[in-house]
């Protein structure tokens, strides 16, 4: 199961990286009234993206993406069937996520780094003193890179050169598992050791 996330500012927000268990987060957008300014995918793949088209029924925001990973959306029927999973229809990004930088985003300022090795075009997403990392980085553990675009020295590098350059105290939270920080990787993480 996918972390997907409702992130709030006041009565703004926006879906990030909205897997196939959205509704339930859909459901508090609605009861919360929350004004849903677009959707964001850290990355391509189907798990990250099978609820983009169920948010857009809803709220009809715009979808960003970054445009390395658009063989791997426009392959999401595929995805579904080398999976297993149903087939969540045709996903169009709307709007190029950049690869670094800043966007303003429900009243946020969110920092993007690229970090590719899961994907060609992931991009972490940090917020204040959270990042969120995709399928970059997890709790103890890093993402795949046997997938289409996945590259193990690209995913190394960019967690290194990306992600450990935060500081210590900065939350992570993944795009599969719990939460963990960027000190606590350092330190533990048998992958980066």
């Amino acid at each position: 199961m996918v972390n997907s996330y409702l992130i709030v500012n006041g009565k703004k927000g926006f879906f990030l990286d909205p897997g196939s268990g959205i509704k339930p987060l859909i459901v508090k957008a609605e009861s919360d009234k929350i004004e849903i300014e677009a959707i964001i995918a850290t990355h391509g793949h189907i798990d990250h993206i099978d609820g983009v088209n169920k948010v857009k029924q809803k709220f009809d925001v715009q979808f960003y993406a970054n445009n390395l990973d658009m063989e791997l959306i426009q392959s999401v029927q595929m995805q579904a069937r080398m999976f297993g999973v149903p087939d969540p229809g045709e996903v169009i990004p709307d709007r190029n996520l950049p690869l670094n930088g800043e966007i303003q985003m429900a009243g946020l300022t969110l920092e993007l780094f690229h970090t590719p090795g899961h994907s060609k075009g992931s991009v972490s997403i940090k917020i204040d003193d959270v990042l969120f990392s995709g399928d970059t980085l997890f709790n103890f553990s890093i993402g795949r890179t046997d997938l289409p675009g996945g590259n193990y020295e690209e995913l190394i590098t960019s967690i290194r050169n990306r992600i450990f350059v935060l500081p210590d105290n900065t939350r992570v939270l993944s795009g599969h598992g719990p939460e963990t920080t960027v000190g606590r990787e350092k330190q533990m993480n048998p992958f980066l050791s």
